[in-house]
């Protein structure tokens, strides 16, 4: 059965036949449930039917396109395309007001009215998606969170527990009696005009939608999530994880709650249960020194965290996709950072690295390449200077 229902309104039977013909409606999951030859009865069957997109010409008889695009605007929320043989500027401009999906002219090209029914396709199912976390998130705020846990975590975290404390706490909270393999920390910017707006309600329901995203994102590993009382999202991971998980979040509640989030992952070596503690701080360090950068480095930061594995990434490439000059962006970054942009791009792929070798399966080519390297022997070379010692031989001692 088709998800989402569509009315075709136009006074041509020629016209509304060839809408109906030039689209596959099962393969975008949509069916046409009613077409209208006035405007009256395109409200009457949008209302009716409970529509979710209306394909409306303007120019029809009783009740014309826009004002039949206002009464239906009032009752139901709707995706609606104009169709028009007039290319009219004062319609157009009316039509943008009601927020349509686009303007077509007539005759109307099959190609691109396929095309824009699929971009719509794609915006409902990611506003059904971002329906569902947010009712996910009522739901939990209203849940009793688990006060043993967040207590728990807290402590280890303060360094107030002894060794044969956290592991009998572990033990009966049915966790890895190990330490996490990471620390990854979330924290809700307050740079964002309508955070500040927010009732305190509301921002413990958006809390909870990035708590329930993470979820799903990290819900292959073993993990505890928790809010501490500051408002930020704690994940500690016993998991290796080589994903990049901190850009998949980023990215995933911008897209599902429009809201950003800046996002830490570090590494606690994994030996010592005090070693949490101090992977915790360097990571919380790590996002309020981000927070702090200007924006323009922040920008240049974010975009290498998603190309260092390109082997082509250069400064030059960062700035022009920042439409900023090359040495304006070196002297921001060496200016914000205290580092210059090779020294950057060259840690996070050794962090990479350091995470990748840790893998039995990859052999130090296959590492190279997939962190940026063209050359193996350049790979090794830039390593050891970091490290201290060859890509083969952090493998062979991590993998003892």
């Amino acid at each position: 059965m088709a998800k989402w229902k569509v009315v075709i309104a136009d006074d041509e039977c020629i016209i509304r036949d060839g809408i109906r013909s030039a689209v596959n409606w099962s393969e975008l999951d949509m069916k046409v449930v009613g077409e209208a030859e006035d405007g009256e009865e395109a409200v009457e069957l949008a209302l009716n039917e409970e529509i979710n997109i209306l394909l409306i010409d303007l120019n029809m008889p009783i009740l014309n396109g826009i004002e039949a695009m206002k009464q239906i605007k009032k009752k139901i929320d709707c995706k609606m395309i104009v169709i028009s043989g007039y290319d009219d500027f004062s319609y157009a401009q009316e039509a943008i007001r009601l927020q349509v999906e686009d303007y077509l002219l007539k005759p109307v090209n099959p190609e691109k009215l396929n095309e824009i029914l699929y971009g719509v396709k794609n915006e409902l199912e990611r506003r059904e998606k971002q329906e569902v976390y947010i009712e996910q998130a009522t739901n939990s705020f209203k849940k009793n969170h688990s006060q043993l846990k967040e207590r728990f975590f807290t402590d280890w975290i303060n360094n107030t527990l002894s060794d044969s404390e956290i592991k009998a706490q572990l033990e009966f909270l049915q966790l890895p009696i190990e330490t996490p393999e990471h620390v990854l920390l979330i924290k809700w910017s307050e740079e964002e005009i309508n955070h500040v707006l927010l009732s305190e309600n509301d921002r413990k329901i958006y809390l909870s939608a990035i708590e329930n995203i993470t979820k799903e994102i990290v819900e292959d590993y073993v993990t505890v999530i928790l809010q501490d009382q500051t408002k930020w999202i704690q994940v500690f991971i016993w998991d290796k994880v080589v994903r990049d998980l901190p850009i998949e979040i980023e990215a995933a509640v911008k897209l599902y709650t429009n809201q950003v989030v800046y996002v830490q992952m570090v590494n606690t070596g994994g030996k010592g249960y005090q070693q949490l503690t101090h992977a915790y701080e360097r990571c919380k360090n790590e996002i309020n020194d981000y927070i702090h950068l200007s924006p323009i480095v922040k920008q240049a930061l974010t975009y290498m965290r998603k190309h260092y594995c390109k082997a082509d990434l250069t400064l030059e490439s960062i700035a022009e996709n920042l439409h900023v000059s090359a040495v304006y962006l070196s002297k921001m970054i060496k200016k914000d950072l205290g580092e210059t942009y090779v020294h950057i791009v060259t840690k996070m792929r050794i962090k990479k690295a350091k995470e990748l070798l840790k893998c039995p399966d990859l052999n130090i080519r296959d590492v190279a390449e997939t962190v940026g390297y063209d050359s193996q022997h350049y790979f090794s070379t830039s390593f050891k200077k970091v490290e201290g010692m060859s890509p083969k031989q952090y493998k062979t001692k991590n993998l003892q």
